[in-house]
């Protein structure tokens, strides 16, 4: 099987227009990428190439028959979409398949946490995690793909650290941080270790799944950049910044509740991201309990090593020390 022409659905997004990046500057094989993104939102910012196209496709009226003409040469689709637009994916995957797609990746791109209230025998999932899936199932079961006429690649990750719209979440990627020193929020304990991935390195290991279709055929896959604990990070940022590097700390009983009552959490959470501040303490939680790293078996980097991880080293030296100097340590940036 050949994967050489790539819809990217959500090409505008933050994680599409990586998608997009990666696939255009693949030295190993040429692709021929197909950007979607919905009407007035920038197209992404890549170079005029021949084998580049970007449409506007409004995904809320489009018919059918209108998606399946755009994809009717397409190999392999991408659903990038996170939120809202996730809703039109088991319409995307319906026009790949009448179009004869053979691949298709649904929106994962993450690592789901059962949150466990105190005094319930229940775990709970957050519907943000648990919208995508109710859509994971749905595009797993679908009936190109229960037939053998279309296969899946699904990718999660660990959580994506160099964000740099999101001050609080990810506040490494700041180089004037507020008061001249850095501020790590943490739920629960600075010492343990979580899972992170470089954006840049996820689009690249995806890009590798399409390059060796068959290593990635109908495959629930994981890619982790750095397993690391926050006082590391810490550690890290001071000797490349030469800035403090301190520690706000939330116990679980402030986890809970907030989770309960989001309004009650401080206000600099509250609109310091794009995420809801339930979610956020939800992910830094699991992330402080030591929760947020995939055993070994379920990470799967082995399975294509042309994709070097950036670690949160290689990411801070890039990000705060000077170009010239990076380059005379380590060669040009990538």
């Amino acid at each position: 099987m050949s994967l050489t022409k790539i819809a990217i659905f959500g090409a505008s997004g933050q994680l599409g227009q990586r998608i997009v990046d990666a696939l255009l500057e693949c030295e190993k094989q040429t692709f021929n990428v197909l950007a979607v993104i919905p009407p007035g939102s920038l197209e992404p910012p890549v170079p005029a190439k021949q084998n580049y196209k970007c449409v506007q496709i409004d995904l809320l009226n489009a018919s059918p028959d209108q998606l399946q003409k755009e994809l009717n040469d397409v190999d392999a689709v991408v659903s990038a979409f996170n939120g809202k637009a996730l809703d039109s994916q088991p319409m995307i995957q319906d026009a790949a398949a009448s179009a004869g797609v053979k691949r298709f990746y649904p929106s994962e791109y993450g690592f789901h946490q059962l949150y466990r209230k105190p005094g319930s025998d229940w775990g709970y999932l957050h519907p943000l995690w648990d919208m995508k899936e109710q859509l994971i199932e749905k595009a797993l079961h679908h009936p190109a793909i229960d037939s053998g006429r279309m296969s899946y690649t699904v990718i999660g990750c660990g959580d994506f650290y160099n964000q740099d719209r999101e001050k609080i979440w990810c506040p490494w990627t700041q180089r004037d941080p507020d008061g001249g020193e850095y501020t790590l929020h943490v739920v629960g304990s600075p010492d343990a270790k979580a899972d992170y991935t470089h954006i840049d390195d996820f689009a690249s290991f995806l890009v590798a799944t399409l390059r060796e279709p068959a290593k990635s055929e109908n495959a629930h896959l994981n890619y982790v950049s750095d397993t690391i604990s926050n006082k590391e990070i810490a550690a890290l940022l001071e000797k490349y910044t030469g800035k403090k590097a301190k520690f706000k700390t939330y116990s679980d009983d402030d986890q809970h509740s907030i989770v309960k009552q989001p309004d009650t959490a401080p206000k600099e959470l509250q609109e310091g991201s794009a995420f809801p501040v339930d979610f956020w303490f939800l992910v830094k939680g699991a992330q402080g309990q030591g929760r947020f790293r995939r055993p070994k078996g379920e990470v799967h980097n082995h399975l294509f090593p042309d994709v070097k991880p950036t670690t949160f080293d290689d990411y801070l030296q890039k990000q705060h020390v000077d170009s010239v100097e990076w380059e005379e340590m380590h060669g040009p940036a990538r």
